[in-house]
């Protein structure tokens, strides 16, 4: 049964988490993690290494999470509410018919004193963003999100993606430099999703001598942490306070208020639980799932102490949990049995039985999670346990009873038991429901994701969380057009290469839509054209867990997982 008795303790929780404030800063700038005395140190637990932390290059949560304390935009999420803020552009105006955006820059910002701008003192200008926005626009294979930030959305950044390649000069169309602060962006589709999406870290704000110096390997951004290089390593990733940030709170101190944030990549996520019981984590994203129920009962006068000694947080998130099928070589170009496949697992049994209840609820409505209250996603017709439809498809694909389908093979990504447990139930369901065998193997994230997208294998473990909060970020997983027959290229973020034009047609009348409702309208038609060619299988949409401990005041968690830790600060609770 579920843990209907958990989910009202972390109410219970959640109230304490909102209750915890507090401030106060000491200035260091050591990242080593040692936490001598005066230096205020966060340390945080992650299961992926991140191969790149490079704006342009990121492809999952961790190496997002690192990015943006040491980068940032011209616009921030406020991680409260995720309304957007000012970030670098101190305010921004939006011309009546929607189609243009003037942007005006706050004065006296300085790019951090590190790597290439050591000892140098360089103030932010509209030269870093025409730089930005021109690199952005640039054919090049480091370059993921050219497609998430300006294609189709910024005018005539599609023509200059065609020209980057060629020797003359061109000039991006839809940017215009009208001072050293003050610049406007003509656009084709709605100013309000591109605001949402210039707040993610794919879109900050880069400078040219800093990347030149270094290309996808610059490290120097203008955000409140640096990166301490000789600290850091693969697995150990050192930041400490950029003294020169902007930021200030309310009362004018500087900040942040914290000296270093460490990330560690351990092995697992009991690992993590480990150290977090230790003492040696501050915070982990995600506890696993078989240990929630007994973390809880064991240690329930730790969390209803006053104040508490740690919090655990629990939330639906703007994230789900599916399967992908290499939809371009057989058997999975075949839809029958891709939609066989979907009507023969138990998603209920899953989240009961292995995920013990933590989800938000079996993905029976398509992709996109049910985070959106101006979207109706339960309208979407998906997939539920029917074994009897799913016999009738598999024969109808060709595959009688299971007779003459190779054994399929399915990578996961390493470092969550949680993969392998999922990946065993739906082995086991698949064999006892249609007689169809699954392989599955336990690979690092980075070597998985290769072989996905250079389509190794039958399918892959992979999940989606909002780059931004619309249903548009789930749905450009599957979005087409960009997909060349040039094996080398990558349409990021559809990694699997699959092309519907049906399902194109609708994601950019909804992409291009003025107004929400009308964008709605049409990425529900999109979605349900994409549940019936199943190119995928829904599996959940995720409430994930996280242990958080008291020290940190005013640490706000939300859905779309977006840490800000610029007003956090390190306080030890009085016994």
């Amino acid at each position: 049964m579920r843990l209907s008795l958990l989910r009202l303790f972390f109410l219970v929780i959640v109230a304490a988490l909102a209750s915890c404030r507090g401030g106060g800063d000491k200035s260091t700038d050591s990242a080593d993690g040692s936490g001598s005395a005066g230096n205020k140190v966060i340390r945080i637990a992650e299961v992926t290494a991140p191969t790149s932390i490079f704006p342009h290059k990121l492809t999952n949560a961790v190496e997002g999470l690192i990015a943006s304390q040491i980068h940032e935009g011209l616009v921030r999420i406020n991680p409260k509410d995720l309304s957007i803020m000012p970030g670098l552009a101190e305010k921004w105006d939006i011309s009546p018919d929607g189609k243009k955006i003037t942007f005006f820059l706050r004065k006296g910002v300085k790019f951090q004193n590190a790597g290439a701008l050591i000892d140098k003192s360089i103030e932010l200008t509209t030269k870093d963003i025409k730089f930005t926005f021109e690199l952005l626009c640039t054919d090049r294979p480091t370059n993921l999100h050219f497609q998430t930030v300006c294609k189709d959305r910024l005018v005539g950044a599609n023509e200059f993606y065609i020209a980057s390649t060629k020797p003359e000069k061109q000039e991006l169309k839809g940017l215009k430099i009208i001072d050293d602060y003050t610049f406007s962006v003509e656009l084709l589709n709605s100013p309000h999703i591109f605001l949402e999406i210039l707040a993610n870290p794919v879109a900050a704000i880069i400078n040219q001598t800093a990347y030149e110096a270094s290309k996808e390997n610059t490290n120097v951004g203008i955000g409140p942490f640096v990166l301490d290089e000789k600290a850091s390593t693969k697995k150990h990733i050192a930041l400490y306070k950029n003294v020169n940030y902007y930021g200030k709170d309310k009362a004018g101190k500087s900040l942040p208020y914290i000296d270093s944030l460490i990330i560690e990549i351990v092995a697992s996520s009991e690992e993590a639980l480990m150290g977090f019981k230790s003492g040696r984590f501050d915070l982990i994203t995600s506890v696993p799932n078989n240990q929630l129920k007994q973390l809880v009962e064991e240690n329930i006068k730790s969390f209803k102490g006053n104040p508490p000694v740690s919090i655990i947080d629990q939330r639906p998130e703007m994230l789900s949990s599916y399967y992908l099928f290499n939809v371009n070589k057989p058997p999975f170009n075949n839809k029958k049995l891709r939609q066989a496949i979907n009507y023969a697992i138990d998603r209920d049994r899953i989240i009961e039985r292995v995920l013990f209840g933590q989800a938000h609820g079996p993905a029976v409505n398509g992709i996109v999670p049910p985070s959106f209250s101006f979207y109706k996603s339960n309208s979407i017709v998906g997939y539920s346990l029917d074994i009897p439809k799913a016999k009738k498809l598999l024969k109808e694909a060709g595959y009688p009873d299971g007779k003459g389908l190779p054994e399929i093979q399915l990578f996961v990504n390493a470092g969550n038991t949680r993969n392998n447990t999922v990946a065993g139930e739906i082995q086991k369901q698949l064999k006892n429901n249609i007689n169809v065998n699954v392989t599955f193997e336990s690979l690092p994230n980075a070597e998985k994701f290769y072989l996905q997208v250079k389509g190794k294998g039958d399918m892959y473990r992979d999940g989606w969380m909002a780059d931004y909060p619309s249903p548009e970020s789930f749905l450009s997983v599957f979005y087409g057009e960009p997909v060349t027959s040039d094996t080398s290229h990558m349409a990021y973020p559809n990694t699997i290469k699959y092309k519907n034009a049906e399902f194109d047609k609708y994601y950019k009348l909804g992409r291009d839509a003025l107004s929400r409702d009308s964008s709605s309208v049409y990425f529900l038609k999109a979605e349900q054209i994409l549940v019936n060619d199943a190119p995928l299988i829904p599996l959940w949409y995720d409430s994930n867990c996280r242990l958080i401990s008291s020290r940190l005041k005013n640490f706000q968690s939300n859905a779309l997982r977006y840490f800000d830790f610029t007003q956090v600060s390190v306080e030890e609770n009085k016994k």
